[in-house]
């Protein structure tokens, strides 16, 4: 448990510094963006007892595991001012309840590490003592996420919460927040628009490509299935990006995996990371052709057409006109979703940050950068949900089933999800690649066939996605106390 220290209240020449990453309810261009979607959770009366934040920029702080963190003064210093701040400003609007909802998807670990520890702070700080009355509870510090509402996720707070000591009896919230983003996209289609998505993929039909493939940002994960597939000699079967801005990210995300002795080659896929990579390397001009999401065509020689190209949040969060484009031309889709790679520690791989093996706190070392391990399903997902479109869900282990367990259907034995009961990372990997390999081989005659076998699926989960009769209130809520310790 954080303790409080009154020697450390008290004004700081670095206040300022430490104010302005906050984004609140106070930001005006942030005040509706996150205000709707919380009350829906919380309720609308109970929305207006709580004040409400929406994260920290920590590239704007001195604040961070490998800057000033856990067991640091000044971080501990920072909290304090921070603390009393939010709760200066609380105070100024007659609320003593705190909600922290993140605009990203997933569990992310500096905002849960850092808001779980301010939240301990305001609460022994400013609600707790014989001369303050009010009786505490879960409710009064809260945390929505943007993942499963899922016991999985619970099982998995309970570890993060052993890992990185957070505070007890704060009431988490899980709901698929981009699930939402999708389902509203239906709602404000007109009535021309609602029934072209409504076609979209209705019929069986021969396509002229096998497989869709997007990815913006080249994590390693994302960028080992793409050398899988070229490695394999399959990329001219389907449309496929990977979105390599220049020589630094060349560099960075692809040359230095095709070494066999690079740690997180070592940790993550040692049997068959650097032949992958490598495959990327010796394909070099290919492998740059392939730009991220954007209006395209597909030449068939390997190269798009990038003269078209939209950033536009539309496109990237939404069902865009060039996906719609692209979904009418391939027969599967290949999904990979922000978490895939298991979380690894300081502590349990302490030779590949020796800067952090060293400190008495665990944290994270994930090369998916500040995602910790959870279920979550986002954009990446539900726009081929909406459009109406089979899949292989490159996730966590087990991902799928909890996909059905909330309500959706998958596509086994058209498509063989053995893969989702794999645990180890690279095991899996393989297996998908495996399934990729074997239906991108299969003939237009046997696709045609699965059209028709999986239609009653896809048209479940597409009017189970737009569904507004309780879908888009599915929520997981729980908290976290001290008889969970041992679980």
């Amino acid at each position: 448990m954080l303790k409080y220290n009154s020697a450390h209240k008290g004004p700081s020449p670095y206040k300022d510094a430490l104010i302005k990453p906050i984004s609140s309810e106070l930001d005006e261009e942030r005040n509706f963006e996150g205000c709707m979607h919380t009350s829906i959770l919380l309720g609308a009366d109970a929305y207006n007892d709580y004040f409400e934040i929406f994260g920290y920029d920590f590239n704007q702080s001195n604040i961070g595991p490998d800057k000033a963190w856990v067991g640091d003064p000044w971080y501990k210093g920072a909290l304090y001012i921070i603390g009393d701040y939010i709760w200066e400003k609380a105070q100024e609007q007659n609320k003593n309840k705190f909600v922290f909802k993140l605009s990203s998807e997933g569990y992310t670990y500096m905002d849960l590490k850092f808001w779980s520890d301010v939240f301990e702070y305001i609460c022994h700080a400013h609600l707790v003592g014989p001369d303050k009355p009010d009786i505490i509870t879960p409710n009064h510090f809260v945390m929505i996420w943007a993942c499963a509402p899922h016991t999985i996720n619970y099982r998995y707070m309970i570890e993060h919460n052993k890992k990185y000591k957070l505070m007890l009896s704060l009431t988490q919230l899980c709901s698929n927040g981009l699930e939402d983003s999708l389902n509203s996209q239906w709602n404000r289609c007109d009535s021309k628009e609602r029934k072209a998505l409504m076609k979209l993929n209705s019929k069986p039909k021969i396509k002229p490509y096998k497989f869709l493939f997007y990815n913006n940002h080249p994590k390693i994960n994302r960028a080992y299935f793409v050398g899988q597939i070229i490695r394999r000699n399959l990329h001219d079967q389907g449309l496929m990006s990977l979105n390599i801005k220049d020589e630094i990210d060349w560099n960075s995300c692809i040359e230095q995996y095709a070494d066999p002795n690079n740690p997180m080659i070592q940790t993550f896929y040692p049997e068959s990371g650097a032949d992958v990579f490598q495959a990327l390397v010796n394909n070099k001009d290919l492998t740059l052709r392939l730009k991220g999401l954007g209006s395209r065509e597909y030449e068939g020689t390997g190269s798009f057409d990038l003269q078209s190209f939209h950033a536009d949040q539309d496109q990237w969060i939404s069902l865009g006109e060039d996906t719609i484009e692209h979904v009418n031309k391939c027969y599967f889709a290949i999904i990979t979703e922000t978490k895939y790679l298991q979380d690894i520690t300081n502590k349990t791989h302490p030779h590949i940050y020796e800067n952090l093996a060293d400190k008495d706190y665990e944290v994270p070392i994930n090369i998916d950068t500040n995602f910790i391990d959870c279920i979550t399903f986002t954009e990446k997902t539900y726009k081929f949900i909406l459009a109406k479109m089979p899949f292989i869900l490159c996730g966590m282990p087990g991902a799928l089933a909890v996909l059905r367990e909330t309500g959706y259907k998958t596509f086994s034995p058209w498509i063989n999800e053995a893969y989702d009961l794999i645990e180890n990372d690279e095991d899996r990997a393989i297996a998908i690649a495996d399934e990729i390999e074997r239906l991108t081989h299969m003939s237009d005659e046997w696709w045609l066939e699965a059209q028709k076998e999986l239609l009653p699926r896809i048209e479940h989960n597409f009017n189970y996605l737009i569904s507004r009769d309780g879908r888009n209130q599915q929520t997981f809520r729980f908290s976290i106390g001290p008889h969970d310790q041992d679980y």
